[in-house]
């Protein structure tokens, strides 16, 4: 399989893990296909496979794997790529997930910075001699995901991120704050933009300011939801119809609050509320609750209005 080393500008799905309803929950390969084709059809870049919202930490490396060999089977597109999550901060077994990775028929990684042990005795340098020596090694590109949420608080620096962007093997980064003038300096950076280096926003929420200061697009749940007006929004501001992109960037905002609230189980409702995907709306333990629903009903009049907005797309 010959890899192109790039991230093209975009939306892009972080596709939840569907599963059978069954004891052990096992997978639902069909649904997630049948998913992964309205995605296709709704004109999205690629889906990220076994991220945070595909519960890549509940999964074995053999059915994360097997997710991307049944996506990358049913859609034979090369256009439509596929980004795959790892788990973990051991740079050798990171590769191999890779090499398995690689095999089934992904185009890149996207990997977590590494927070474990916090900002205290977790310097930048390090961080960046870290991402170095992964760039070096992986036999897939590398996507930076930096999330200060889930990795201690720590954010990469436009420093840090300027020198982990010049390796040839790092082609990007998802961005899943709310750090603007990070955004902002990733999108204007000269160097980054000469190394071809794609920032993508991880909040569509703000998905139309992020695009004003040069951010790529975004890979963002809702579009797993509501693709067609993702998509929209990006062909509407390249349009430079900012009037009717902010419209439509309002819509998905106020979609994103349910989500925000809910993560991944959220989703799952609205996906078996919209396309009727899913044997269970629950994930593996310690996912397997039941969301509570009064979270959902608050905000069954705006994803209604953006369903008509999708069909009508």
């Amino acid at each position: 399989m010959t890899v192109e080393k790039s991230l093209q500008p975009g939306i892009y799905s972080p596709v939840p893990t569907f599963f059978h309803d069954d004891e052990d929950k096992t997978l639902d390969l069909e649904t997630q296909v049948e998913h992964a084709k309205v995605l296709y059809k709704a004109g999205v870049s690629g889906v990220l496979v076994a991220g945070s919202t595909g519960e890549a930490v509940h999964l074995t490396l053999s059915e994360r794997a097997q997710i991307v060999k049944a996506i990358h089977d049913a859609i034979a597109d090369p256009k439509f790529r596929i980004i795959t999550g790892v788990v973990g901060a051991c740079i050798p077994d990171i590769c191999e997930q890779a090499s398995a990775y690689k095999e089934a028929g992904s185009d890149s990684i996207i990997v977590l910075v590494p927070g474990y042990y916090g900002p205290a005795i977790t310097k930048q340098d390090g961080l960046v001699d870290w991402f170095h020596k992964l760039g070096d090694k992986s036999p897939l590109p590398v996507i930076v995901y930096n999330y200060p949420g889930v990795q201690n608080g720590i954010d990469l620096t436009i420093d840090s991120f300027t020198k982990i962007g010049s390796h040839a093997n790092i082609i990007g980064c998802k961005l899943t704050n709310f750090n603007f003038p990070l955004y902002t300096m990733l999108g204007q950076s000269e160097t980054l933009k000469s190394k071809n280096f794609t920032p993508l926003s991880g909040v569509g929420q703000v998905l139309v300011p992020s695009m004003s200061v040069g951010v790529n697009g975004a890979i963002d749940g809702i579009s797993n939801v509501f693709p067609k007006c993702m998509v929209e929004i990006g062909k509407l501001f390249s349009e430079g119809k900012l009037v009717e992109a902010a419209k439509l960037q309002d819509l998905i905002t106020k979609a994103n609050e349910m989500t925000a609230a809910t993560n991944l189980l959220g989703l799952k409702y609205a996906l078996k509320h919209k396309y009727g995907f899913g044997e269970t709306l629950i994930g593996r333990p310690p996912l397997n609750q039941e969301m509570d629903v009064s979270v959902w009903k608050k905000y069954v009049p705006v994803f209604d209005e953006l369903s008509g907005v999708e069909d009508s797309l």
